[in-house]
């Protein structure tokens, strides 16, 4: 397994964020629609957001809205995928979000993904149409109860050392 870190996200991240937001081949977006102001709002104001490196290289990242229960972004660059980080961002930002009293978490993807199996094989649903090409996913928190506990440190060391949030995929 190659080592790896799971870390908070920051605002210095944004170049590594960008540079795996635009290599993914599915769920694209064009360069450009969203800038720098957008996402500093949503890892900073309204959410959270978490990074895996590998070699000091951001190949992995997350961002969950706290206002609103939206994932707003995970994505694993191409290069990397396989090896469970996307499950370690989904299982960290899930757990964030419901500590932060969230009852329901919601995200769009695209109608023909991979990502649909993902979020499908982690208790998702399909909740509809989220615009013409992607579907709108829910997801409930366990009980409907509101978090009794603040969150726990979303860093760790990879490799033997890893502490992942849950069984990786």
């Amino acid at each position: 397994m190659t080592p790896f870190l799971l870390r908070q996200a920051t605002r210095a991240d944004a170049p590594g964020l960008w540079r795996v937001r635009y290599a993914v081949t599915e769920n694209t977006l064009t360069p450009g629609r969203i800038g720098d102001a957008e996402l500093f709002d949503q890892i900073e104001r309204t959410g959270r957001g978490w990074v895996v490196e590998e070699d000091g290289e951001i190949v992995a990242f997350a961002i969950g809205n706290a206002g609103d229960g939206n994932i707003w972004a995970l994505f694993v660059d191409p290069r990397a995928q396989g090896r469970g980080h996307g499950s370690r961002l989904h299982d960290t930002m899930v757990a964030w979000l419901w500590s932060q009293g969230l009852r329901t978490l919601w995200l769009g993807t695209g109608n023909e993904t991979r990502a649909r199996a993902f979020y499908e094989g982690r208790g998702w649903v399909a909740a509809g149409p989220h615009g013409e090409h992607e579907t709108r996913y829910e997801l409930r928190r366990p009980g409907g109860t509101r978090a009794s506990r603040p969150p726990q440190p979303a860093a760790s060391a990879g490799s033997a050392r890893a502490r992942p949030a849950s069984s990786p995929r």
